[in-house]
């Protein structure tokens, strides 16, 4: 299989990142830490946490899976298939997302999860050398992902 051209053009784009409420549970760590360290020195507890957190969300942010849909592919998180080998698109919403991401997983399928965004678009593959039944992926707007790739160019 070939690489994808970057010429292609983009259909659709995300950066799922954690929602606004895992960054201020993270920002609880800054009297943590600061309290942990008062033996020591207040400042340089205050200075740890704070250094700390900041690592944590820029984490959080850098590692963010992508999604992007081009003309002839699927990117998400490190994969890419070819959109030739997508077959049917569900959309999962919140009601469902519990079941598809835990009793009702297939264990060959392809994950990529962000955990605090409650949809996701679940893309059935019809390779027959892909063992991979298919692919889910979270995405905070799972009806522009299924229309981008269920457009043919």
């Amino acid at each position: 299989m070939s690489s994808p051209k970057p010429s292609e053009t983009i259909l659709y784009k995300e950066r799922v990142r954690p929602n606004l409420t895992t960054f201020v549970a993270v920002s609880a760590l800054i009297p943590a830490v600061t309290l942990v360290s008062e033996p020591f020195d207040f400042r340089i507890g205050l200075s740890l946490s704070i250094g700390l957190v900041v690592a944590i969300w820029a984490a959080f942010i850098f590692m963010s899976p992508s999604i992007k849909v081009t003309e002839n592919n699927l990117f998400a998180g490190k994969a890419y298939v070819p959109r030739k080998f997508i077959g049917e698109v569900v959309e999962i919403g919140k009601d469902r997302i519990f079941q598809e991401r835990g009793p009702e997983l297939d264990p060959a399928s392809y994950k990529v999860f962000q955990g605090t965004v409650k949809a996701a678009v679940k893309v059935y593959l019809n390779d027959p050398q892909d063992p991979t039944p298919y692919w889910i992926i979270s995405t905070r707007r799972p009806d522009k992902l299924a229309k981008a790739l269920l457009t043919r160019s």
